[in-house]
């Protein structure tokens, strides 16, 4: 490998910094599900103190005493009960066997501190964190020997220092790294390196190395047996390279067969696990969830706010650039990479939860980074031959990595105000650049759009109860905002009165508006989600939904105070006489106490 002190400088510092920056929101030290082992990491992890420390991998029988002693999810659904009284853990074995040595390092750590050799306290977390950044930084380093195999130093230091800081890598590496990308990253530039190894001189070693890899990335993600397509198709981009591979294959079979070979063995560690627990040597742990394969969700996957990767990661549009390079000058790369990267995008974007639940951005291509660091460097290389590409290039890289940077904080940050899983176009920009989101903004998590003025707009009063007289709610004297009785809201009573009409009798001009308010109050937080009560406004057609918007009131405000909750709505263009506007408080399931006071709806319209 040719000298390269920029881009070795440049590795050095961003290893640093991926350390570093975990220590500003120290997981390891977080409890509940803000914890390294919460979540999908818990059940990734397991595996581990289920076989060594409380010798219970059939039935996970310790399970409860650690959900309630560490919280680390809102339920336990990491494991599958079956027929014959077993647990089969939902997720894959593969990353349990990453972690190995770390959970090694911190039982140890653990007896040397004092601290309870549970499998869960905190030396666990800090020794699996670290040990899963660890692994990232030798994926930097495989990859930067990658990249000076057909780039220049500049472009491969700049192509590095692109994915660790101006990409989700970053998240899921210092704040999330425990989770399975960072590692699969490191495991594709392994295999590409593997994979330029071979080629350059065919032994029987290698071969098996990249069987291993392959098998190795398959029992962490089952789909990533996708990147074998990396060396099948390494080299070729003619019929006549084509050709030369199949005759390749053909004079070295031991190769082939050690490669086909150490993939299974891989693989073999998940089926054995299967076949013990389940008794199939197949098993299907995701139960309801699955692939809807003649309707991928492509353009959600990449443009939506939800959790589209080129709005949470625009850097990468670089990358996608850099196909066009790629294909003109390392052509030998190219169809590898674009095959696999076009097969992949569709898997990945078949699966029905498109979004990949709660995350910073599109976290099942954090992988793939690995290999669009070709076409990222090979983009590179050309804006820097050219100097109009150069002073371009570098506001926006700068702009990126900004973003990124804000992001990743307002993604860990109590107060940064991200949402996980349910971000919307409204909601991220208001909280676009900020470090300190308002609460009462929360409410565009669900509101689609704002009436920022009324002026030319003439305002009618559709609605209007303060419970005073309301015989039919259930009114309570406590925590009344005016006057005496305020409705209570709680398990036994889901739905407030309301108000609703006939679009005929409403009779609405075009570019009309809804706006509804009500004070609201409550004293205990509802943490689920799906139970938190909701002021809602909705259109219908008979029983079918037109249009509907419902704001969860306890997200958008403080307990102990009362609040005027506040929204609009525009109305429906194609409204029918027949067709009805509805507009109540329901409390979705919760038992916790809600109270509605001066519930009122409002008619906005052009003045005639």
């Amino acid at each position: 490998m040719k000298r390269a002190p920029v881009s070795l400088a440049v590795l050095l510092f961003l290893c640093y910094a991926l350390f570093r920056i975990a220590h500003f929101y120290p997981r390891w030290e977080k409890s509940g599900t803000e914890a390294t082992l919460s979540w999908d990491v818990f059940g990734y992890y397991l595996y581990l103190p289920a076989y060594f420390i409380y010798d219970d991998l059939w039935g996970l029988e310790f399970r409860d005493s650690v959900f309630q002693q560490y919280q680390p999810a809102a339920d336990f659904h990491h494991a599958v009960p079956q027929p014959q009284g077993s647990m089969v853990m939902k997720y894959p074995i593969g990353m349990a066997v990453a972690y190995l040595p770390w959970f090694a390092a911190g039982h140890a750590l653990a007896g040397l501190q004092g601290e309870p050799q549970d499998g869960f306290s905190e030396p666990y977390q800090w020794a699996i964190l670290m040990g899963c950044i660890l692994y990232a930084c030798l994926g930097l380093w495989v990859l930067r020997k990658v990249l000076l195999r057909f780039f220049g130093d500049t472009a491969a230091a700049l192509a590095l220092a692109i994915i660790a800081l101006a990409t989700n890598y970053l998240n899921h590496v210092s704040f999330d790294g425990a989770m399975a990308h960072s590692t699969l990253f490191t495991l594709f530039a392994c295999l590409l390196w593997l994979t330029l190894e071979w080629h350059a001189r065919p032994r029987r070693r290698i071969a098996a190395c990249i069987g291993l890899v392959i098998g190795f990335c398959t029992i962490i993600r089952p789909t990533e047996l996708l990147i074998a397509l990396v060396p099948l198709l390494w080299g070729v981009h003619s019929r006549g390279t084509l050709l030369e591979k199949f005759r390749l294959l053909r004079s070295r079979p031991w190769d082939l067969v050690l490669l086909v070979l150490s993939t299974v063995l891989m693989g073999l560690i998940q089926m054995a696990y299967w076949k013990k627990y389940s008794g199939h040597w197949l098993y299907y742990s995701y139960e309801e969830f699955g692939f809807d394969w003649l309707r991928p969700h492509i353009l959600d996957g990449l443009f939506s706010y939800r959790k589209g990767w080129l709005v949470y990661t625009p850097v990468m549009i670089l990358a996608l650039a850099g196909f066009v390079p790629l294909f003109r000058r390392w052509r030998a790369q190219f169809w590898a990479i674009a095959v696999f990267f076009a097969l992949n995008l569709y898997v990945i974007l078949s699966w029905e939860v498109w979004w990949y639940g709660g995350s910073f951005g599109m976290r099942p291509l954090v992988q793939s980074y690995a290999l669009l660091a070709l076409p990222l460097a090979a983009l590179l290389t050309v804006a820097l031959e050219r100097r109009r590409w150069r002073w371009a290039l570098i506001p926006f890289l700068i702009l990126c990595t900004d973003l990124n940077l804000v992001m990743t904080w307002q993604a860990h940050d109590p107060e940064g105000g991200w949402h996980p899983e349910s971000m919307t176009k409204a909601y991220f920009w208001k909280i676009f650049g900020s470090t300190n989101a308002k609460k009462a903004d929360k409410k565009f998590l669900d509101v689609r759009h704002e009436l920022r003025s009324t002026e030319g707009m003439a305002v009618r009063e559709l609605y209007r109860n303060d419970f005073e007289a309301d015989t039919t709610a259930n009114r309570s004297e406590r925590h009344a905002r005016s006057g005496r009785f305020s409705c209570l809201m709680n398990g036994g009573y889901a739905y407030s009165p309301g108000y609703e009409t006939a679009i005929a009798d409403l009779n609405p001009r075009e570019k009309s508006w809804i706006r509804v308010q009500a004070n609201v109050f409550y004293t205990d937080y509802e943490w689920n989600e799906w139970k938190l009560a909701q002021l809602s406004c909705v259109f219908l057609r008979g029983e079918r939904v037109i249009r509907q918007t419902t704001c969860r009131i306890q997200r958008t405000t403080d307990p102990w105070r009362w609040h005027l909750l506040s929204y609009e709505m525009k109305v429906p263009p194609d409204l029918q006489p027949g067709d009805r506007l509805k507009i109540y408080v329901w409390n979705a399931g919760s038992e916790k106490e809600v109270f509605i006071d001066d519930l009122q709806a409002f008619l906005i319209e052009p003045q005639p």
